[in-house]
Formats: structure tokens, C-alpha cells, sequence
């Protein structure tokens, strides 16, 4: 039997490679869109998270924080032989000063990175570096730090704590892990930023286990606050919930549409072994050897095509083409991430397998319930029994009660759960796949009866009819087409939505005519605008409003990031009190009258009430408001994010430009007006979603390859037929005309299924999905213009997808065709 298996497997390889091709690289477009955007979301998780905990080593537990009292100095002596005497003796200590430095790179690129300070003898992160028979090195780089300097001049200049330090070649040593960062021993660290203080105090486990367990100190003390690595990575994952949600949803739905692309070459591979299982049960096989026989073919075809798709799934990860970013992550860091966990690679092989199954058990049952009469037979259909078969009627019921019942779930309101929504989609999916295959009779009915009066072409009827004879088949690819079209629309209406939402809330919140922002700090996401300036613009007459504003990405409120704005309240807003966007309040259930406790720097943990809730749209993971004044007595900051600035009526424009030219050339900054900015926020909105535009360009390609193949097939399975046409007389410009009719019908029927599924799933993602997930309500759009533009796109579309199969068309051997054996 194995014998058997190994035989006809081998030989459909070596008998039909092209079909085994395709059969594997559908599989892998959609496996390698998976792995690589699962890889791209873990290596945006890891960069936040090693940043936050400042690229320790694998045996970190967790460490104590500094809450940065001004009043009560810094002396963590007697904090650290009190921890020192409590903790086991596997666990060693090892205190941090973690600072942030800048490294200018050229004149366009400024890199934000952690500088951290260690003891360099006990530090076990850089112990192993460290060779006893040379000179020890004053300067540890990451090893993507070290390449990316080595091109530069040296020393190179790096500034930390507002002072420029020099290093030269020959006292920096690299270091083998992922990341930007400069390590350093803490003390030099501590006399360059005259500063006898730490950041952090951090626990290793140094048992030499292959397990690290979680420890949990049991001191309490009110100025040091413990973290477990646990919580710092549940923060992390959180920060980037919504990426990874989008990523995860939209890489699930292309490997579904590379599998309804699988599913249609399945259907086509039966129908070209239909003999072969017909003539293994006449010599004596049974049902269940050609089920097994089938699933064992395309089981083998999936794990090749899952291996393919897991190497091209790293290795687009490694070009990061499908880069996941947001507020939080630092896309130069993200670069830095060659390796990843397995579990990815095994996750990809495993849904290549189980989705190649189910893509293939269909195909698999009509094995079974094939007879050795089918040898005689020309027709390639499987025909139920008709007291077996469902009445129409009854499928159509169950397409639209899955579609009913989807939109009731997409559109529940459940806090932070996305579950429900995510079911709903897949009910309306389902319901529209079911509809694609009842719908394809009844719409060539429609147009035959439309043809006889108004366009009579034998081309078009001769390959609608021929669509209809393989409904099945024909609606997988049109459910192909229908998916992508779907995810494509649906995406441009969450992003276009989320444009119309940010250009509105600009408009509304930020009314001032110029801003001030540093360019070159802009990249790296850091403040760049000196205070000491808004005294300079106050003094101005040329302004009627000057108002600082400042932003923290990573602010920490009850153990998870938010985004602090900092800026000037109204006259009728108190001022010692916050305001929290309604998408906090939404998903924290902290609201209006309700208070905050946040970590200061000037005053220690503060109890600061919510006296409002705006409509703030910024972050996805909730915005707090903070006026400018109370934020100067909790805080101690020395730069802004920007500087917007109010004309005085009647002002002279050309003394202003003038005023504004040289305080941006003073100062080094840049000045926009509103419009300027709107832009500068919508391409940073856009830098966040580009991996989106990517997604929907690799659906569309799955999907014309998908159209292809089944144009492929079914030159292959009607070459004889084709074959008698061509001796008869057609011509090559009649047969470029019934590939184009079948092409050109795929292609509507699959797009507009497409908009119409849409039509239901966009606005479940907009106010289902988004709703739960990040507490806000978007301003819905639909790409209309988009829809406008299909007929003139459909039949460029199906004339360049016809030239393909076309081309293997006229080289095919009509007397090799019609030789019959």
C-alpha cells in the first residue's frame, strides 16, 4: 500500500509538475504572509520591551523602579543590602542608570538610544564579552549600533544628560544582541551626568536553570516600586494590541484566500485523476483508499508548500516589508531583530497542513463515491444522488441566516473583545461563499436571456455555459476574487476612515495658524523645541496665543502605557485636574469624577481627578490631558514637542515669516502651518498603515493567480474540446475571446460579491471590532471613488490576466490533442 501511495504521488509529480506548482505556491503566498507578519509583529513587541527593560539578559526577573522624588534624594545604599539580605542566593542584584542619548547619523536622522550604566565586572549581560587578556573597553555597542557607526567619522558624538561625549574607535567593543543601545560602566555613566542616582535595580537569576522561574520580592518600599518581567511584557503586548490584531486578522484572511485558491487547484486535480481512481478501484482498490490516496497527495503537497512558505515568510520578514509600527515603536530598532522564536515556523506548517486538508476534503469524498463507470465518461461533474441533494431554497436560507447572524455579533458591544466580531466575519464570509455558488446559475441565466436580445456573440455564450458546468469550481475562484476584493475595500475604509477621523480632530484641537517642531528630533520621537522659547514668543507682538505643547507616549498609569498631551487648558477647564479621552474611559472605566494615581517626578505619586472626557483622537490605548502649568510643578522637562502659535489680527505677514525664519534658524527647528501639520500627522498615520497597502497588494496578486490557474485548468481539462475547435476553423482572436468572456465574468461577479461583503464587514471592523477593541467611533467612509472606477479597471484587468493563459494556449499541439490513446 505505502508502495502504492509513493507511486501515484511521485508520479502526479513527475507527470503534472506545473499543477504541483501551483498547488504549492498558493499554498506558501498565503503561509509566508502569515509567518512573516506574526515575525514583524513579535519583533516590534521585542524592541519594546527590551528597551523598557534595557536589553538585559535572558535570566532577567524583574526590577525595582525609582520613582524620582526630587525632595528625597537618591541614596539607594541601605535599599540595596535591605534587598541584598532578603533575596536567595541564586538571585543577584545589578543596578541601572538608564538614560536616553541622541546620535546624530547625518543631517537628516537622529537616533534616539538608551545609554545604560553597570557595573561592568558583574554585569552578567557583558561579562562574556569581556576578554581578561586585553584592555577592557570603556564602550559596549550593540552589535547593529557598532555597523551602523563604523561608516561614520570618528570619534563619533553621542549626547546624554544635555553634554556631548566623545568616543573614539578604539574604546568601543560590540556586543552579539539585537538592538540599539551603548552599555557603559555606571559610575563614568553617573560622573558624566553628575548624578549619584539609579534607574533601575535589577534582579538575575543566576541558577544556571534552563527555566526562569518568576520571583516575586515580598519588600515594600515607598520609593522603589517592583516590576516582573511578566508585567513588563504583558505591557508591551498591550501597547500594541491593535497592530498585532489587524496583522493577525488581515494575514489569517489572505492564508484563507490562498486556500480557496488551493481548494479550486484540488478540484481541478480530481478531475484530472478522475481515471486514475476510477482504474485503482477496478484492479481491486476500495472507497477508502482513494479518500486516503487523495488527502496523503495533497497533505504531501502542503507540507512542501508549508516549508516554502515558512522560508519565504523569514526571509520577507528579514527585507521587514511588512513592519509593524506605532507611537511606541522605534523603527530603527525594529531593523535590529535578525532572530525570532520557532513557534512561528511551526505555527505556519501546521495551518498549511490542517487548512490544506479541510481545502482538500471535498475533493477527497468525491474519491470515494467515484465508480470505474467513470472511465467511460467525458463529463468531469460530480453528481449527488437526488435523494441526497438539499433543495435550493434551503441553501439560500442558510447563506443569509449566516449573514444575519453575523452582522448581530460584529456589531456587539463587548469591552475590549474582539472574539465576537471576529466570529461575525466569519459567518458573513461563509454566508457569502454559500451565495457566490447558488447565485452563478441564476446570474447566467439572467444574461443568456439579456444576450439573445441584445448581444449574441457565441464567445461569451459558449464561456458563461462553461462557467455554469463547474459551478463548483467556478465559485471557489469567484470566492477567491470576492475575499480579496473585500479585504481590499475593507481596509481602505478603515484607513480612510481613520484619515477623516484624524483630519477632523486636527482641525477641530489644534486651530492655531503655525507650529514649531524639531525635524530632526521628530524621528526619533523625542521633544525638540527648548522651553526657554516661549518666553521669546510671548514677548512678540506678531502673536495673539503662544501655547507650549508636549507629549509622552509612555506614560505609566496603573502598570500600562497611555499618551500624556501636555497643553493649555481653557479658562472655564481646572487646572489642577485632568481630562481623559472618552476611548480611556471606555476601556479603563475611568471617567468623569474619578481619579488617577500617577508617578511624578517633582512630587512622588499624585491623586489627580478627572473632571472631563473629550473626544480626543491620538491614541488607541486612551489619551490623558494635562494642563501645562500643573504639568511644570510634577515635572521637570527642558524641551517641547511644539510650539503652536496664534497670528495677532492685522499682523504683518512679512515681518512675521520674517520673526518665525530666523527663530527656526536660531534654534534649528521648522515651521508649519495648519495644513502642513494636518499632513505631518496623516503621514505619520500612514507610516503606522502602509503595512496594510501592502497586505492588499499581496491579496490581489493571490487572487489573480488564483483567476489564472483556473483559466489553467480549464484550458487543460477542455483540450480536447478546444483542440476540435482550433482544427475546425476558430481562430486565435475567437479564442482569445472565450478565455476573455470567462475571465471578464470571474472577475465582475468576484468584485462585486466583493463590495458587497464590504458593504457588511467594513463597518462591523469600524464600530464592532474598533469599538471593542480601542474605545472609539470613527467617522465612517467608503472608497465610492474606487467603486467608480471598476469598469474601466475589470476589463483592462481581465485582458491582461487572458494574455497568460492565452499564450499557452497557441502553443499547444492540436494533433497531441486529439490523439486519443
Amino acid at each position: 500500500m505505502i508502495y502504492s501511495y509513493s507511486y501515484f504521488i511521485i508520479g502526479h509529480f513527475k507527470n503534472d509538475p506545473s499543477k504541483s506548482l501551483l498547488s504549492i505556491l498558493s499554498i506558501s503566498l498565503g503561509i509566508a504572509l502569515f509567518v512573516s507578519t506574526q515575525i514583524n509583529a513579535w519583533k516590534a513587541e521585542k524592541s519594546i520591551i527590551d528597551q523598557t527593560v534595557g536589553f538585559t539578559s535572558e535570566n532577567f526577573l524583574g526590577r525595582f523602579v525609582y520613582k524620582e522624588i526630587s525632595e528625597k534624594p537618591n541614596n539607594p545604599t541601605n535599599f540595596i543590602k535591605t534587598i541584598y539580605s532578603q533575596l536567595p542566593n541564586h538571585i543577584l542584584i545589578e543596578p541601572e542608570l538608564n538614560l536616553k542619548s541622541f546620535l546624530k547619523i547625518d543631517d537628516q536622522q537622529t537616533l534616539s538610544i538608551p545609554i545604560i550604566g553597570r557595573d561592568l565586572i558583574t554585569s552578567k549581560s557583558i561579562k562574556k564579552e569581556i576578554d581578561p587578556k586585553k584592555k577592557t573597553k570603556k564602550y559596549f555597542f550593540s552589535n547593529s549600533l557598532f555597523l551602523k557607526t563604523k561608516s561614520m567619522v570618528y570619534p563619533i558624538v553621542i549626547t546624554v544628560c544635555n553634554d556631548e561625549v566623545s568616543i573614539p574607535a578604539n574604546e568601543i567593543e560590540p556586543i552579539e544582541q539585537d538592538g540599539l543601545f551603548i552599555i557603559l560602566d555606571i559610575e563614568r555613566l553617573q560622573n558624566i551626568c553628575k548624578t549619584k542616582s539609579y534607574t533601575h535595580i535589577n534582579l538575575i537569576d543566576n541558577s544556571n536553570s534552563d527555566e526562569n522561574p518568576s520571583y516575586q520580592p515580598s519588600l515594600i518600599h515607598p520609593n522603589w516600586l517592583y516590576e516582573s518581567k511578566k508585567e513588563i511584557t504583558e505591557r508591551a503586548g498591550i501597547a500594541l494590541g491593535s497592530l498585532k490584531i489587524n496583522l493577525t486578522i488581515i494575514s489569517l484572511v489572505s492564508v484563507l484566500i490562498s486556500f480557496f485558491m488551493v481548494s479550486n487547484i484540488y478540484s481541478g486535480l480530481f478531475a484530472s485523476q478522475k481515471k486514475e481512481f476510477g482504474i485503482l478501484l477496478s484492479i481491486g482498490g476500495t472507497r477508502f483508499s482513494n479518500f486516503f490516496l487523495f488527502l496523503a497527495q495533497t497533505t504531501c503537497l502542503a507540507m512542501i508548500g508549508g516549508l516554502f512558505g515558512n522560508f519565504i515568510g523569514v526571509f520577507i520578514s528579514k527585507l521587514n516589508l511588512f513592519q509593524t509600527l506605532n507611537t511606541l515603536t522605534d523603527v530603527n530598532q525594529i531593523d535590529t531583530y535578525l532572530n525570532f522564536p520557532p513557534k512561528f515556523i511551526l505555527y505556519g506548517f501546521l495551518i498549511s497542513v490542517i487548512g490544506s486538508l479541510f481545502s482538500a476534503i471535498f475533493n477527497a469524498v468525491k474519491a470515494y463515491h467515484i465508480l470505474p463507470i467513470e472511465l467511460l465518461r467525458e463529463k468531469n461533474e460530480f453528481t449527488i444522488p437526488s435523494s441526497r441533494k438539499i433543495p435550493t431554497y434551503l441553501f439560500f436560507f442558510f447563506s443569509f441566516t449566516f449573514i444575519c447572524v453575523g452582522v448581530f455579533l460584529g456589531f456587539l458591544k463587548f469591552e475590549k473583545q474582539i472574539i465576537p466580531g471576529l466570529v461575525g466575519i466569519g459567518f458573513v464570509i461563509i454566508g457569502f461563499v454559500l451565495l457566490n455558488f447558488l447565485t452563478i446559475s441564476q446570474f447566467i441565466s439572467i444574461l443568456s436571456k439579456l444576450t439573445k436580445r441584445f448581444f449574441t456573440h457565441p464567445n461569451f455564450i459558449l464561456g458563461i455555459k462553461e462557467i455554469e458546468a463547474d459551478a463548483w469550481k467556478n465559485s471557489l475562484t469567484i470566492s477567491t476574487i470576492m475575499l480579496s476584493t473585500s479585504l481590499v475595500f475593507t481596509l481602505t475604509s478603515l484607513t480612510d476612515s481613520y484619515e477623516a477621523s484624524l483630519e477632523r480632530w486636527v482641525d477641530q484641537e489644534n486651530r492655531s495658524d503655525f507650529s514649531l517642531i524639531n525635524e530632526k528630533k521628530l524621528s526619533s520621537g523625542e521633544p525638540g523645541v527648548p522651553i526657554n522659547l516661549l518666553s521669546e514668543l510671548e514677548k512678540s507682538d506678531l502673536f495673539s496665543d503662544v501655547e507650549p505643547f508636549f507629549i509622552n507616549s509612555k506614560f505609566i498609569v496603573n502598570g500600562n502605557y497611555f499618551t500624556l498631551h501636555v497643553l493649555k487648558f481653557k479658562e472655564n477647564q481646572n487646572q489642577n485636574e485632568l481630562l481623559v479621552s472618552t476611548n480611556f474611559c471606555f476601556l479603563e472605566k475611568l471617567c468623569k469624577g474619578d481619579s488617577i494615581e500617577i508617578i511624578t517626578k517633582k512630587k512622588g505619586v499624585q491623586t489627580l481627578k478627572i473632571q472631563d472626557e473629550i473626544e480626543h483622537f491620538f491614541s488607541e490605548r486612551g489619551t490623558i490631558v494635562m494642563d501645562y502649568q500643573l504639568f511644570t510643578s510634577l515635572y521637570e522637562e527642558e524641551f517641547l514637542n511644539s510650539i503652536r502659535l496664534t497670528t495677532t489680527d492685522g499682523v504683518n505677514k512679512k515681518k512675521m515669516f520674517s520673526f518665525l525664519k530666523n527663530i527656526s534658524e536660531k534654534y534649528q527647528l521648522n515651521f508649519l502651518d495648519h495644513k502642513q501639520l494636518k499632513d505631518l500627522y496623516i503621514a505619520g498615520m500612514n507610516q503606522v498603515f502602509k503595512v496594510l497597502d501592502k497586505l492588499k497588494i499581496s491579496a490581489i496578486v493571490i487572487s489573480v493567480l488564483s483567476l489564472i490557474t483556473s483559466i489553467f485548468y480549464f484550458i487543460k481539462e477542455k483540450s480536447r474540446i478546444i483542440a476540435g475547435l482550433r482544427a475546425i476553423g476558430m481562430s486565435s482572436l475567437q479564442m482569445f475571446g472565450l478565455l476573455f468572456y470567462q475571465v471578464f465574468y470571474l472577475l465582475s461577479h468576484g468584485i462585486l460579491s466583493g463590495i458587497l461583503n464590504s458593504l457588511l464587514l467594513s463597518p462591523i471592523v469600524v464600530f464592532g471590532i474598533n469599538r471593542n477593541a480601542f474605545g472609539w467611533e470613527l467617522d465612517y467612509t467608503f472608497p465610492v471613488h474606487f467603486v467608480a472606477k471598476l469598469p474601466i479597471i475589470i476589463p483592462i484587468f481581465s485582458i491582461f490576466i487572458t494574455l497568460i493563459p492565452f499564450y499557452f494556449l497557441t502553443r499547444m499541439r492540436i494533433s497531441k490533442e486529439l490523439n486519443y490513446e
